[in-house]
C-alpha cells in the first residue's frame, strides 16, 4: 500500500487541536515535532488514493476554523506520496533513541546504547502514538518512573504502550492499560511482550475504566478536553495520584482555574504541560 504524507506547520498553541483532529480522522500514524520556538510540524499518513483525497478538504476546513477556537490559524500544508517500499524507512526517520532520567528508550531496529544501570526499553511504535521523544511523554515517563514502585498503575490512552512498560519496568505491582484504538492495543501488546512486561491491555473507554478503577497511580497523556474530563472524575472522590499531560501551556491557566486546588506538581517543557493531581 502506498501512503500520502501530510505535513502541517502550525503554531504551538494549535498543535493539540490539529493532532486530535487528524487522529480522529483515522490517520495511519501521527508525529509531532518542534520546529522552532513558535512552530511545530504535525505529520500524518493516510493510504494513498480516495482516503487521502477525501481528507485534504476536511483538513483545510478544520484549519480555517482555528480562529473560531481562539487559536492561531496561520498554517502551511505540504503533501507528498510515499511508496509502499519506502514507508517503513520514512516512519523510522521520526523515531530516535531517547534518555529520560534512568530510562533509555530505543527503536526496535536499533541496538540499545543505554549506559550501565539504565532501564532499557525497546519500542516499535508502528502506527500508534508514543515514541518517547515528545515533551509530554518525557514528563510522564519521569513522573511514572519515580512513583510506580509498589503501585497499581493504570495507563489511559496507552498508544504504543510506552508509559505502561515504564511502570512495569520500574516496579509497579500491577499494570493495566486502555485505548479505544484496536491498532494501538495490538502495538502496545506486542511492545509489552518484547520487553517481557506483564501489562493487561484493554480495548475500551478510558473514562469508564478510570471511574471504576482501584489503582494507586493513573496516567493519561491524552489532550486537554480528555484531561479535563478525567480531572472531573478524579475530584468526585478517587483515592489515587493522577498524572495528566498532552495539552499546551496556553491552556494551563484554564486548567488551574478549574482544578488548581488538586494540583500537587506542575511541569512545563517546550511549551507543554504535565500536572500531577493528588487526592485531598
Amino acid at each position: 500500500m502506498d501512503w500520502t504524507e501530510f505535513s502541517i506547520a502550525i503554531d504551538h498553541q494549535a498543535v493539540e487541536a490539529v493532532a486530535n483532529f487528524i487522529h480522529e480522522s483515522g490517520a495511519g500514524g501521527v508525529v509531532i515535532e518542534k520546529k522552532d520556538s513558535n512552530t511545530s510540524n504535525v505529520t500524518a499518513y493516510y493510504p494513498a488514493g480516495e482516503e487521502a483525497q477525501a481528507f485534504l478538504p476536511k483538513l483545510e476546513e478544520f484549519l480555517s476554523c482555528l480562529e473560531d477556537m481562539n487559536l492561531t490559524a496561520k498554517s502551511f500544508v505540504s503533501i507528498k506520496n510515499v511508496p509502499e517500499q519506502d514507508w517503513a524507512e520514512e516512519w523510522k526517520k521520526h523515531c530516535r533513541p531517547v534518555d529520560i532520567g534512568n530510562i533509555h528508550i530505543y527503536p526496535s531496529w536499533l541496538e540499545p546504547s543505554a549506559a550501565p544501570g539504565k532501564v532499557a526499553i525497546e519500542l516499535d511504535p508502528g502506527m500508534a502514538f508514543g515514541t518517547g521523544d515528545h515533551a509530554t511523554t518525557k514528563m510522564c515517563v519521569g513522573e511514572i518512573a519515580s512513583r510506580a514502585p509498589g503501585k497499581r498503575v493504570l495507563d489511559l490512552g496507552s498508544g504504543s504502550g510506552i508509559l505502561s512498560i515504564v511502570a512495569a519496568k520500574t516496579g509497579a505491582t500491577r499494570v493495566d492499560a486502555v485505548d479505544n484504538d484496536p491498532v494501538a492495543v495490538k502495538v502496545a501488546q506486542e511492545n509489552a511482550q518484547i520487553n517481557k512486561c506483564n501489562v493487561h491491555q484493554l480495548l475500551g473507554d478510558a473514562f469508564a475504566e478510570f471511574a471504576n478503577s482501584d489503582h494507586d497511580l493513573v496516567v493519561a497523556n491524552i489532550g486537554y478536553n480528555a484531561c479535563s474530563r478525567l480531572a472531573d472524575i478524579f475530584r468526585q472522590g478517587k483515592d489515587c495520584t493522577l498524572i495528566l499531560s498532552g495539552f499546551p501551556q496556553e491552556r494551563l491557566a484554564e486548567f488551574e482555574g478549574a482544578y488548581g486546588g488538586l494540583i500537587a506538581r506542575c511541569q512545563i517543557q517546550e511549551g507543554w504541560v504535565c500536572v500531577t493531581l493528588e487526592a485531598q
